[in-house]
């Protein structure tokens, strides 16, 4: 119930900040879009031999606020699946399923007309985590209530937006926090996808 309550308060905050400003220009103007596409994720640590992508799908809503002609900010709600898969003991293949509400807050330099690149921080609250069977590492058992509920992130990419409002991206976001306490497991996610925003 908290996390829905979250991502509903979220929603309402970039659909504020996307309302708040009517100008003539798009790149100064606030906009409220939508966006979705694909995950390509894994995780970060010595102590999984070789861990593998899981693929999925994430989607959600975007807000831009430029600030300047050249600079603004963007910020998401998305509703993102991840984990990652690896071969186990007698090379059987588990996967850890992870899904999160991330909140990318991002700032925006374009280097041409409807170029940019973006960095920032991400915010993961987990919504629910699984785990085909438990997993050894460093001698401890881990399993799916083990999976932290929040995970601080960095992220940045590259993204084309036409003049008709219509983008493309691509992001990679690296989660600082363990994902399992004591683990040295960190989300390493790299994403492609299109979206739409309302000018």
């Amino acid at each position: 119930m908290r996390i829905r309550q979250k991502f509903l308060s979220l929603t309402v905050v970039i659909f504020l900040c996307a309302t708040g400003f009517t100008q003539d220009d798009p790149l100064q103007s606030a906009l409220l879009g939508f966006k979705g596409g694909l995950n390509f994720a894994t995780v970060s640590t010595e102590n999984l031999d070789s861990p593998d992508f899981r693929t999925d799908f994430y989607v959600g809503l975007a807000a831009e606020a430029m600030l300047t002609e050249k600079f603004g900010l963007q910020i998401e709600t998305l509703y993102s699946r991840q984990g990652f898969e690896i071969r186990h003991q007698f090379r059987e293949k588990r996967t850890v399923k992870i899904n999160y509400i991330q909140v990318p807050i991002l700032v925006k330099a374009y280097l041409l007309e409807g170029l940019n690149i973006q960095g920032g921080i991400q915010l993961g609250f987990k919504l629910n985590g699984e785990i085909d069977d438990s997993l050894l590492v460093n001698d401890m058992d881990l399993e799916s209530d083990a999976i932290k509920s929040f995970d601080f992130q960095l992220a940045s990419g590259i993204e084309y937006k036409f003049k008709n409002g219509f983008f493309m991206q691509v992001r990679y976001s690296y989660g600082l926090s363990e994902i399992i306490n004591d683990s040295e497991i960190h989300n390493s996610v790299l994403s492609a996808g299109i979206g739409f925003m309302f000018y």
